[in-house]
């Protein structure tokens, strides 16, 4: 048996993924112990560093074999995103509700107007706004926990949150269709493709729902370790399903988040115990994000990548500042709750291929842009997000990294 050349060796997407974790905690540690940054902000970091347009220590066809991971940490932070909506909660806070939808009409009109006066036609500013809408899940809820902040805000953050992404992925649907008409492709296809993005991904999601409530329920109260087991193999299917049927991933997760709030017995599904096995696809996710965001593309589009930037936090401020007492809040939790809606959502990412295709021409310019504006966001929101919490007095350390 001949030994192996170094030279000859090639990582496999278990190595990928062993390189992502090491690596990403110890730059986490960085960033928090050195620069009192997120540890977010150093996975990020971490990823630029080791991906593709750096050290090219994991390429592009390594990221894409670890992208399970990736999806399923989106996955987890979608489904517990979801579960902090409660639409009992909502009827009777219809302020919060509107304040979510006005927030992300604003969002969507200024990102629109910026993005087709920038040159890129109104089939890929429809896509850019809708997917620009949405508050990053991940982001938040990692930052809520590494920061262990509670209190109002925090709150109706998550709340807010799972609201954007919701209007976020409904909005790119609708966008989906008008760029297939735009295109000239069927009047069935653009009409039908949208039917099945957005009702298709529902059904799923209300069914994983059902499922994981029931089975939660049959299980019994004190067997809280097979139903943590349980409800992760249940999203690991959710995730794997959608892909199969061509199905909004992030969308039916979403979905299946809120029924098990809503359904009978949605009590036994706990978000803790998910949660406590999440951390480790997090770092991964954030890790692999950041080695694919492309400095090329920054360069191409920085000046609107920090116009898409100034445009959420500017929004942000001045909705929920104004809807404040509304809400009850103080103006200056009102200010801080949408600085720290800040963060876009990097699952973004995963719905390049879909707007792609429709584009022709425009499909380069349409993923640099969003490319270009993932990793400026993804570098300074979080740090935004962990200011505005603890401006508002809802962290449990300043110090704690």
């Amino acid at each position: 048996m001949s030994l192996p050349i170094w030279r000859e060796l090639m990582l496999n997407p278990l190595a990928a993924f062993g390189i992502l974790l090491a690596l990403g905690v110890m730059g986490g540690q960085i960033a928090a112990r050195i620069a009192r940054l997120p540890a977010i902000a150093g996975y990020i970091l971490t990823g630029l560093l080791i991906g593709p347009y750096s050290l090219n220590l994991l390429n592009a066809q390594l990221l894409h074999e670890a992208a399970m991971f990736v999806q399923l940490a989106l996955g987890i932070a979608l489904f517990e995103a979801g579960r902090r909506v409660d639409l009992r909660w909502l009827r009777v806070e219809k302020a919060l509700l509107l304040t979510s939808l006005l927030y992300c009409a604003l969002l969507f009109v200024a990102l629109f107007a910026l993005l087709n006066g920038s040159g890129f036609g109104i089939s890929a500013s429809l896509m850019l706004a809708s997917l620009g809408m949405a508050t990053s899940p991940i982001v938040v809820l990692e930052i809520v926990r590494e920061s262990r902040a509670d209190g109002q805000v925090s709150e109706r953050l998550l709340t807010a949150t799972a609201l954007s992404s919701l209007l976020a992925i409904t909005g790119f649907a609708l966008s989906l269709s008008y760029a297939h008409l735009s295109a000239n492709h069927s009047v069935e296809e653009g009409i039908l493709m949208p039917s099945w993005l957005i009702l298709g991904s529902a059904a799923l999601g209300i069914v994983a729902g059902i499922a994981a409530t029931q089975l939660n329920h049959w299980l019994g109260g004190r067997q809280r370790e097979a139903q943590r087991v349980l409800l992760f193999g249940l999203i690991a299917l959710l995730v794997g399903l959608a892909d199969m049927l061509q199905l909004l991933a992030m969308l039916a997760l979403l979905i299946a988040g809120i029924s098990t709030r809503g359904l009978r017995h949605g009590y036994t599904v706990s978000e803790p115990g998910i949660l406590s096995l999440s951390h480790v696809f997090t770092v991964a996710f954030f890790v692999s994000a950041g080695a694919q965001l492309s400095p090329p593309a920054l360069a191409a589009h920085w000046q609107l990548a920090l116009l898409c930037l100034l445009l959420r936090v500017g929004i942000g401020i001045a909705a929920w500042w104004l809807a404040a007492r509304l809400n009850g809040l103080s103006r200056r939790q009102g200010a801080l709750l949408g600085l720290a809606l800040s963060p876009m959502n990097s699952g973004s990412s995963l719905l390049l291929g879909l707007g792609m295709v429709s584009l022709g021409e425009a499909a380069a310019s349409f993923s640099a842009a969003l490319m270009a504006a993932l990793l400026v966001n993804e570098i300074i929101a979080p740090v935004l997000t962990r200011l505005a919490l603890r401006q508002a007095g809802e962290t449990a350390s300043p110090s704690a990294p």
